[in-house]
């Protein structure tokens, strides 16, 4: 199966959607990818939709609302998997109550495994966008005590292996309507860092504090593929050797 790098979007939340198959037939090779916004799963109803796409992965698309008060919130989604690897698509969350920590989970199963070593890479790009009206938005990493170094964090797993989007705060002011972006990125265009193994899954997770009834739409990939197989010595020596016996002929016909 082709393997490409793309993006994948998370937000402060934990989405468990264990089976969005309303939108379109899908064969049974689909694993359903797990999605929770905190410790609560999204609900599947007919909002929520998943599509076969022609290179094997799947894309999913939804909305959902939640909450109540200072703790309401609504998220859509429209993201692509594959068991390849990889995540790829934009997660946008909307605060509808007070500023408070969020944490978006990704989780999607690897069949088959993938035995020995990977590279790895991702990206995230959040915009920020004023959706009450009043000239500011804020985005910053989670104040949470077990939140990750930076916004997205990419498991292998169990195991955290990248960390990106450190940067913070994010925020425009003094427009209504604002809105701001920016972005991050290592081990792409690629994908290049060295990483393990996938024994079961790969997941993305965003951990964030966003302003009070303000919106944040997060880009977002994580791909894994098995490492190349370095080439044996000697057939690097082959290589050279070939190369000096084509470049000789190419002088003689040319002083023929």
């Amino acid at each position: 199966m082709k393997r490409s790098w793309r993006k994948a979007c998370l937000a402060s939340l934990l989405v468990a959607a264990a089976g969005l198959a309303h939108g379109a037939e899908v064969n049974a090779t689909f694993y359903a990818p797990t999605l929770q916004i905190g410790s609560t799963n999204i609900a599947n109803d007919a909002n929520d939709h998943v599509y076969e796409n022609a290179d094997g992965s799947f894309t999913l698309v939804g909305t959902e609302s939640g909450g109540t008060g200072d703790r309401g919130w609504q998220l859509d989604w429209d993201f692509t998997i594959d068991y390849d690897p990889f995540i790829n698509g934009s997660l946008t969350l909307t605060n509808l109550g007070s500023a408070r920590n969020f944490l978006l989970n990704v989780e999607v199963p690897v069949v088959p495994p993938i035995v020995g070593a990977t590279v790895f890479g991702g990206s995230i790009m959040a915009t920020v966008f004023d959706a009450n009206g009043n000239g500011i938005a804020t985005l910053t990493s989670s104040t949470a005590a077990d939140a990750s170094p930076g916004i997205y964090q990419s498991f292998i797993d169990n195991s955290p292996v990248l960390d990106l989007f450190a940067a913070a705060p994010l925020e425009c002011s003094g427009t209504v309507n604002c809105q701001i972006s920016l972005s991050d990125q290592d081990g792409l265009p690629g994908p290049t860092i060295p990483g393990p193994g996938v024994n079961q899954k790969i997941r993305t997770v965003l951990m964030f504090n966003l302003s009070a009834g303000d919106r944040v739409t997060f880009n977002t990939n994580f791909t894994v593929e098995p490492a190349p197989v370095p080439l044996p010595a000697g057939a690097w020596l082959l290589i050279s050797a070939l190369g000096s016996i084509v470049a000789r002929r190419s002088f003689r016909a040319k002083t023929c």
